[in-house]
Order: structure tokens, then C-alpha cells, then sequence
């Protein structure tokens, strides 16, 4: 018969009273993962076993007894029928007992005896189990014990099974391994085969592609040349990245001394794998069999220890603690109870022990010291595994991504082949280098040997030098003594004159003595070795001597007044005059770009700054490359734009800094502006294709409309200098080149583009090779736009440009149009009414156009504006002009007269007409359409023509006849003299004068 009370029950229960309350199940989340069964859940697997009529693991009652009953201990079997009786008193009934009567559910009962679960082996794989049971209690509650026994002995089965290979078939109570959890250690060893059969592969064709290879790079191949070096660099190129495949199968896997089975790094890795769960498997059965044989198994048996604890903490402090009194009549005998200092019928833990309620408190315990001796064998052994798997499969992990096959090269046949005719081109200039240092060595070193000779030589000159100055020095010593002696002669001499004229002029005066007087010797003596003069006669009007000519007042010529001052008193008479005011040079605004939504980007300190609507900015340093943000809040954030960083400002716009340097923030509408730091360069691309350039390095409007003074009323600054009146040249300097458009504009050729000044200050030129209108602003800003896809552009004076078939066509505001050739430079102008003229533009900037000069030389009647004549249209006029007898002077307008005449050269324009220079000077007379064609072939073509060379024939330079500059240096000081042979071309005829003046071929 059982003991009433097992004696380790106190012990059993106290084992765990500073264990905390589970919380995790380490041991069936680990069981799941490396086997795949589905472990129940520990918190439910006593639910089918709680009594409606008791709690967890029994059900009971407590009827009320006589105490004139018999009345037996309290205790596990004591009484039959029932498992476990506890005996106490309740202090308001005196007269009676209370008996508490504990069935326990599901336990296995063989007579009168209950057999609790227990493996009875030491051994895990003949260890008994119990597969659990549906049944319906006394009360006729449906309970089960199959969740429990899953829970207690599904794992062994599992862990078993994969000890076995598979889990396929692991099974218990029903309850098997879903087909997708399926744990096959088999599948490590299949896999690791797979690897190690694809190494094959690579290691037996490697030998084969060596001996390809080999083969091909033999001196008797029979394929040879470029087409099978690629070939033999391919074979080559896949050998190598077999042996590269190879190395990395054959690493080692990084597990410590265990190295696994196999042929290859991955299939070793692998059977290590499978070791470390096999190895795992075995710990945690280990685990489960030293639980079983616990006393913490079975949770009827933990039952029993908390109702041994609780009856006899009754028996101490309720049945101890009472005074049964039997009393006895005539006729009756009566038993009562009496409750003594210390009695109590409370239990500190689980409350009133007549209220049945507080009694499920007895199995929530039972459950929770089950649960707490499951962590202690089962728990830890499992989080002790469960760390050294994750620590082998990392590592395992790492053998996979640290050896992944990886071919040594990526390149093509091609590219190798290109890379090594690069090598061996660098390799043969590394070579020319070589020799070219050691010729240079070898330059050096005769140049040292030539250095050391010249040395020696200079000194042996010297030397010679010195000796050379040696004799001369005594050569002029001799020289000096030989001048004082003839000195001295001629001293002698001179004294023997002077006493011999005394003698002979003694009587000079006398007028009775002439007859007597010697001047035999005086013509000797006043005329002796002079050589005779010829007269020169009366020179008159036509002599030789230098014609001085009144050529007449040049007017407003540099507001100077005319005169016949001398070069002395002109500059004398200097004026110094007062420039004006320079205050404000200096004020113009800053380079300060506008962005399109509304913010202001400038350069300052070499930082470029943009300030957004918002009242945030950004700043970017071109030596870090960050561009830092200064919120409104004034938070900053800094990022490196120096990896490709894209920054996203705070109106919208993106920034990036490109390879080049340059910052280039693209704004919500298309705009694009590209800023240079080093240079200040500021490019915006409109959305219509327009771009913008502004300088932020310069200081603004420097140059532009600030207050210089009243530099225009500079006054008769030059008025005193010019010293010869050459007629007046009328307003030589009052108007601009080009021809005049209906606003008030011009339009030119400068360098060969066609330039448009605008009344505004601002300017327009259009470059006939690229077919690009730059526009240019009074403030410096340039817009440039390509007129060769069909843009037109408006104008600052309210006309519009268009390129029109090739030519730029030009609409002003009053419907006059402008149509300029850009191949030959001819303009037709067409006015409102529909009247046309042409104009040739090269014909407006000629010097030879400078319009009405007054009276020097006649002229042309035309000024600027109208154009200059041809060279064949001029006619010699003025015959009343003081300029009259040098009427064909080069550079008078329209004068295609003789240009090398002398002065007086001509018969009725001068004087002397047989006098002067004796010798004529032909002139050069181009026809006026072969000049026309000459100056078609020397234009730019619109866009990228070679260019031909320019055969125009300039007049030669005219040669003076009396001294000083000739005319024509006068009017231009910096012409040098051009000869026909500069300018002509082969087979060309050359124009000039004959003897009487006429006009004639003179050359080819």
C-alpha cells in the first residue's frame, strides 16, 4: 500500500520555488526547426485534462461527515474509490467533518494502485511511452491525454527519425511531420555529390583546355596569326577561370580542425551540416531520457507532491489545532470539535478550503512546477544546442558566400587581345623612351665635351685677343707719335704762312702802293684744294627746293582748330583737361544670378550661395565638394557630392556635381544651370533650348553705365597739337560703321560675322559657321540661341531673326525687312512700300568708305551710312580744292586715279609737270567685278567652308617727294606697305598707268 505522504514531496516542490514562471518553450521551438514536428503548445495541452468539478489534472468534492463516523488520515489511496482524501474542520460546524475527495483525470490506475508514466529504461530508444487516451469522466465531462502525451513524447519520436536520415515518417499519436517540414539529412549527402561532381567537371577539362592552349602557342602549329592568337587567348581565358573555379572548391571550410567529407569546400561544409544535427539529436534525446526518469515527467505525479504539501499543512494548523469532546446522556452520546488558539481553515496560497472554487488553485500549481521542471531538463539543454547550431551554421553559411565560384577574368577574347597589343605598344615606347634617355645621356655628355672644347678655345682666343690689344696699343702709341710730329710740321708750316701773308698784305691799304702789292698767292692761299661749285642759277618757282602748301583747315578733325603752329608749339600748348567724376566705378551690383523659382545663386569667397524663397540657402565648397543646407530653422545638413550625391533643395530643384567640376542644379520647369567655381561661369539652358551665360567672378557692372564724369565734353583736348591744315574733313568721326537699320541701330561685319548694335547699348552677332546669334546685354549677359533648327529671336529693338534658306532675315517692328547673305555679305533691304535696295557690307567697313572729307581730294558724296563707291565708280574732282595738285593721292574716297604719282606729276594739276622724282611709280587698278569675285572667295562659308585666301589688290604705298610722312602715314600710321605681289593671284591681271597716264594692263 502507498505511503500517505511520499517523503520527497516537500523537496520535490520547494527544487523550484526561486524558478521564474516559464514564459518561452526553447525546447519545442527547437525540437520544430530541426525536425520539423509539430509540437503542441505548451499552454494547451491541458485543456482536455481540467475537471468542471475540481481544476487541472482532477476533479473532487466535499461532502460534510458525522463525527461519530469513523474517520480515517488524510492521504494519497487511503480511502478506496478515491485518489487522494484530505480531512478538516470548518469552524462553524461542530459538530461534523468535511472531507475533501480527489479523483486525478487520466491516470493510469491498475487496481487499486496508480501507475505513473516513467520510461523505465535508461536507454531513449527502449524507453515505454504512453500515446494518450480520450475518455469521459465520472461526471460525464469528455477529457483526452493525447495533447499531453504528444507533447511529453512526440520529440523523442522525431529526434529519433532524423537520427534515421529522414523525418518523413516520424510519427506519434497520430500526429506526423507536414510533407513541406520534412527534415532528409540524406538531401546534405545528395547535395554535397552535386558539387563535388560539377568540380569534377572543371578539374578534367582544365587539363584538357591546357593542352589546346599548349598545342596553339607551339612554333609548328598549324593554325597561326592574329585569328588563332584570339582563339588560343579564349582557350586561355576559360582555362583559367576553370583553375580559378577549382581553387575555390578546394578551400577549406572554416570550422576549426573538423574538415567534413567530400571532394569540395561545399560538399564538406555540408557534411558538417548534417553532423552538427545529428549531434544536436542525440544531445536532446539525452536531454528527454534524463527527464523521464525525473520526478517532474508526469504531471499526476507533481499532483500528488502539492496535496501531500497541502494536507499536511492541514493536519498541522486546522486538525491539530481542534478539541473533539464526546459527551454522553442517558439515552445519547454527542462528539463536537472545538477550535484551538492557531486554528485555521484558510491556506495562506490557495484561500478558504470549504469554498471547492479555490481548490483549481491546487492544479494550476501542479501545472506550473510541471512546466518549471521541463525548462530545467529540457529548456536549457535545448538553448545550449540551439546556440552551438546557429554558430556551426553561420560559419557553414560563410563557406558558401566566401567561396563563391568566380571566374578570374570577365573580359572578352577581344579586349585581352587589344590589352595586350596596348602592353606590348607600351612596352616598345617604354623601350624608344629607354634609348631616347640614353641618347639623351650620350647629347648630354658630348655636349659637356663640346662645352669643355669651346672653354678651351674661348680662352685661346682671349688670349690671342690680349696679344691683338698688345700691338695695337703699341701701333697707335707709334700712330700718336707720328700725328705729333706732323703736328708739329704743320705748326711749322702754318707759322711760315702767317710771316709770309704779313709780308705780302704790308702795304694793302695804301692806295698809292696797289700797283705795288703782291696777291699773286692770295687766290692760293683763300682758294687752295677747294673744290669748285657750280652756280645754281635763279631757282625761281621751279626750283628743287621743298614746296611748302597750305592744305587747309581739317574742321572739327579732333575738335582741334586749324593752323600752321610748328610740332614745338603745338605740344606746348597741350591741354590738360578733367576727365570727370570716377565716383561710383566700382558700384555696379554684384554677379548675382536670378533661378527660376525665385531664389538668387552668387559666387562668394570661391563658394557658390543660392538662397531659396523660403528663407533656407545652400552652400557648396568646390575643395570638399559638400554642399551644406541651412534650413530656416537654421539646422544645417552637409553632404558629399563628390560620390555622385543628388540633392533634392528646398524649391524643388536637384544639384549634382559632375566629373568635370562643374555644379549643375536642374530646377522643376527644365531650366539647367551649370556653374563653373573655378571661373565664375554661370550657363542657364532655358526650357526652349536658349542658354544664358553670366560671369559671378566679375564685379558686376563694372564697365557698365556707372558715373564716369562727363567723359564726352572732353573739350579741345587735342586742339593744340595739330601743327598742318589739311582741309576740313567735315564730321570724319561722327558716325558709326555699318549700314543703319529703321530703329536707330547698325548692322556690320566684325571678323567676319555680321554684328547688329541696338539704340539700348546692347548687341547681336551671328557667327556664319556655326549659325549661332549671340546676344549680348547693356549688363553683360550673353543669350545664345542656334538659329539652324528654325528658332527666331526678338530682338532688343523689337525685330525678329529668323535664318530663312541660309540667310538672316531680319523683320522690324514698321514691316521693313533686312536680308543678309552670310556667304557674300550682300544685305537687300526692302522698306514698307515694298522698295528694295542691296548694300555690300564688306563695301560699309572698307576704309577706303569713310564718306565726304571736305575738300580733301573731292571725293566720294557719300558718308557712312550710304556705303562707299566702288573703286572703278571714282571720279578726280575738286579741281578748285587746295588739295588739287595731289589729286591722286592713295586713300582719297573714290579716287582710282595713279596712287604712286609723283607730286606736280600730271599735266594741269600742278606744277612742274617735267619735274621731281624721275623716276615713275606704277599704281594696281582692280576691275570692279573681279574685285567682287575676289571678295566672294575670301568670305567665311555660313558654317565650317574652308575659307580661301584673300586676293584683294591693295594700292601700293605712295613715295614721297619732299621729307617727313606722306600723307597717307599721316592718315594711317600703322599701315605697313603692301606690295601687289602680296595679294596676287597666279594668271591675274594687274592694272596700272602707262607713260601718258592712261589706265593699262601692266602685268600678270
Amino acid at each position: 500500500m502507498a505511503d500517505r505522504y511520499d517523503p520527497n514531496s516537500v523537496a520535490n516542490i520547494d527544487k523550484f520555488d526561486n524558478a521564474r514562471d516559464p514564459s518561452t518553450d526553447t525546447w519545442a521551438t527547437l525540437v520544430t526547426h530541426i525536425t520539423g514536428y509539430p509540437v503542441p503548445d505548451r499552454n494547451t495541452v491541458f485543456d482536455s485534462l481540467r475537471s468542471d468539478h475540481g481544476g487541472k489534472l482532477f476533479r473532487m468534492d466535499i461532502p460534510e461527515r458525522s463525527l461519530s463516523a469513523l474517520v480515517k488520515d488524510s492521504g494519497f489511496l487511503t480511502n478506496k474509490g478515491e485518489d487522494y482524501d484530505i480531512w478538516f474542520f470548518d469552524g462553524g460546524k461542530r459538530r461534523s467533518i468535511m472531507q475533501a475527495r480527489i479523483v486525478f483525470e487520466g491516470r493510469v490506475k491498475v487496481d487499486d494502485e496508480i501507475i505513473f508514466a516513467g520510461p523505465n529504461s535508461t536507454n531513449v530508444n527502449d524507453a515505454q511511452v504512453r500515446e494518450g487516451n480520450e475518455f469521459t469522466d465520472y461526471n460525464k465531462q469528455k477529457l483526452s491525454t493525447i495533447p499531453l502525451a504528444r507533447y511529453m513524447n512526440g520529440p523523442r519520436a522525431a529526434l529519433l527519425a532524423l537520427l534515421g536520415g529522414s523525418t518523413q515518417d516520424a510519427r506519434f499519436s497520430n500526429l506526423g511531420v507536414p510533407g513541406n517540414d520534412v527534415v532528409d539529412l540524406n538531401s546534405f549527402t545528395t547535395t554535397g555529390e552535386s558539387f563535388d561532381f560539377a568540380a569534377k567537371f572543371f578539374r578534367d577539362h582544365a587539363v584538357v583546355l591546357k593542352d589546346w592552349e599548349d598545342r596553339f602557342g607551339r612554333d609548328d602549329a598549324s593554325w597561326q596569326g592574329e585569328a588563332a592568337e584570339v582563339f588560343r587567348s579564349l582557350l586561355r581565358k576559360i582555362r583559367e577561370n576553370y583553375d580559378s573555379y577549382v581553387e575555390t572548391f578546394d578551400s577549406t571550410p572554416g570550422s576549426g580542425n573538423e574538415t567534413g567529407t567530400g571532394n569540395t569546400v561545399y560538399s564538406r561544409a555540408l557534411s558538417l551540416g548534417r553532423k552538427y544535427l545529428e549531434d544536436a539529436a542525440r544531445t536532446l534525446l539525452q536531454a528527454w531520457i534524463d527527464w523521464a526518469n525525473s520526478p517532474y515527467y508526469d504531471p499526476h505525479r507533481v499532483l500528488r507532491y502539492v496535496l501531500d504539501d497541502l494536507a499536511q499543512w492541514v493536519d498541522a494548523n486546522n486538525v491539530a489545532k481542534t478539541n473533539i469532546t464526546s459527551t454522553t446522556t442517558r439515552y445519547t452520546t454527542s462528539i463536537s470539535h472545538s477550535p484551538q488558539a492557531g486554528f485555521s481553515q484558510v491556506h495562506p496560497e490557495y484561500g478558504e478550503l470549504t469554498d471547492i472554487a479555490n481548490w483549481a488553485k491546487v492544479g494550476d500549481k501542479a501545472v506550473r512546477i510541471w512546466s518549471q521542471g521541463v525548462d530545467e531538463y529540457l529548456g536549457k539543454p535545448a538553448a545550449q544546442v540551439q546556440s552551438a547550431l546557429n554558430n556551426h551554421f553561420i560559419e557553414l553559411g560563410e563557406d558558401f558566400s566566401d567561396n563563391v565560384p568566380r571566374p578570374k577574368s570577365t573580359s572578352t577574347a577581344s579586349e585581352e587581345y587589344e590589352e595586350k597589343k596596348i602592353k606590348e605598344g607600351e612596352d616598345e615606347l617604354n623601350r624608344q623612351n629607354e634609348e631616347n634617355r640614353r641618347y639623351q645621356d650620350e647629347l648630354r655628355e658630348e655636349q659637356e665635351r663640346q662645352r669643355e672644347e669651346d672653354r678651351r678655345y674661348q680662352e685661346e682666343l682671349r688670349g690671342e685677343q690680349n696679344r691683338q690689344r698688345e700691338e695695337d696699343r703699341r701701333y697707335q702709341e707709334e700712330l700718336r707719335e707720328e700725328q705729333r710730329r706732323q703736328q708739329e710740321e704743320a705748326e711749322r708750316e702754318a707759322e711760315e704762312q702767317r710771316k709770309a701773308v704779313e709780308k705780302s698784305l704790308g702795304g694793302l691799304n695804301d692806295p698809292n702802293a696797289v700797283d705795288e702789292q703782291n696777291l699773286g698767292s692770295l687766290d692760293d692761299l683763300l682758294n687752295g684744294n677747294k673744290p669748285v661749285t657750280e652756280s645754281l642759277g635763279d631757282g625761281g618757282q621751279s626750283g628743287p627746293g621743298p614746296i611748302t602748301q597750305n592744305l587747309g583747315n581739317l574742321g572739327a578733325l579732333n575738335n582741334g582748330p586749324g593752323g600752321n603752329k610748328n610740332s614745338t608749339d603745338a605740344a606746348n600748348e597741350a591741354v590738360t583737361q578733367n576727365l570727370g567724376n570716377l565716383d561710383g566705378l566700382n558700384n555696379g551690383s554684384d554677379g548675382t544670378l536670378e533661378t527660376p523659382t525665385g531664389g538668387t545663386t552668387q559666387l562668394t569667397d570661391g563658394k557658390v550661395t543660392t538662397d531659396f524663397p523660403d528663407g533656407s540657402s545652400t552652400t557648396f565648397d568646390p575643395a570638399s565638394g559638400e554642399l551644406t543646407t541651412t534650413h530656416p530653422d537654421g539646422s544645417t545638413t552637409t553632404q558629399d557630392l563628390g560620390d555622385g550625391t543628388r540633392v533634392t533643395n528646398p524649391d524643388g530643384s536637384v544639384t549634382s556635381l559632375g566629373d568635370d567640376g562643374k555644379l549643375t542644379t536642374t530646377f522643376p520647369d527644365g531650366t539647367v544651370q551649370t556653374i563653373d567655381p573655378e571661373t565664375g561661369q554661370a550657363t542657364t539652358t532655358h526650357p526652349d533650348g536658349t542658354t544664358t551665360t553670366q560671369n559671378l567672378g566679375s564685379p558686376g557692372n563694372l564697365n557698365g553705365r556707372n558715373d564716369l564724369g562727363n567723359l564726352g565734353d572732353l573739350g579741345d583736348i587735342n586742339s593744340d597739337v595739330t601743327t598742318e591744315s589739311i582741309g576740313d574733313l567735315g564730321n570724319l568721326n561722327s558716325g558709326q560703321s555699318g549700314l543703319e537699320t529703321p530703329t536707330g541701330g547698325h548692322t556690320a561685319v566684325v571678323d567676319g560675322d555680321f554684328t547688329t548694335t541696338y539704340p539700348d547699348g546692347s548687341t547681336a552677332t551671328f557667327d556664319p559657321e556655326s549659325g549661332l546669334l549671340t546676344t549680348t546685354h547693356p549688363d553683360g549677359t550673353t543669350t545664345t540661341t542656334d538659329l539652324t533648327h528654325g528658332a527666331q529671336v526678338t530682338n532688343p529693338d523689337g525685330s525678329t531673326t529668323v535664318l530663312d534658306n541660309g540667310k538672316l532675315t531680319t523683320t522690324f517692328p514698321d514691316g521693313s525687312t533686312q536680308v543678309i547673305d552670310p556667304e557674300t555679305g550682300i544685305a537687300t533691304i526692302t522698306d514698307p512700300q515694298g522698295n528694295t535696295e542691296t548694300v555690300d557690307l564688306h563695301d560699309l567697313n572698307s576704309t577706303g568708305g569713310n564718306g565726304s572729307s571736305g575738300g580733301l581730294g573731292g571725293g566720294a558724296q557719300n558718308g557712312f551710312g550710304a556705303g562707299a563707291a566702288p573703286l572703278s565708280d571714282g571720279v578726280a574732282g575738286g579741281a578748285g580744292s587746295p588739295l588739287a595738285a595731289a589729286a591722286g593721292a592713295p586713300g582719297a574716297p573714290g579716287m582710282p586715279g595713279t596712287p604712286g604719282m609723283p607730286m606736280g606729276g600730271m599735266g594741269g594739276m600742278g606744277a612742274g609737270g617735267d619735274r621731281g622724282n624721275g623716276e615713275r611709280v606704277r599704281a594696281v587698278l582692280v576691275d570692279a567685278a573681279e574685285e567682287s569675285e575676289r571678295r566672294n572667295r575670301r568670305r567665311r562659308s555660313p558654317w565650317n567652308r574652308q575659307e580661301d585666301s584673300d586676293t584683294f589688290l591693295a594700292p601700293a604705298s605712295r613715295v614721297a617727294t619732299t621729307g617727313g610722312d606722306t600723307p597717307e602715314e599721316e592718315a594711317e600710321p600703322s599701315r605697313r606697305s603692301t606690295s601687289s605681289a602680296d595679294y596676287l593671284e597666279e594668271d591675274t591681271d594687274v592694272w596700272g598707268t602707262e607713260e601718258g597716264g592712261t589706265p593699262a594692263v601692266i602685268g600678270r
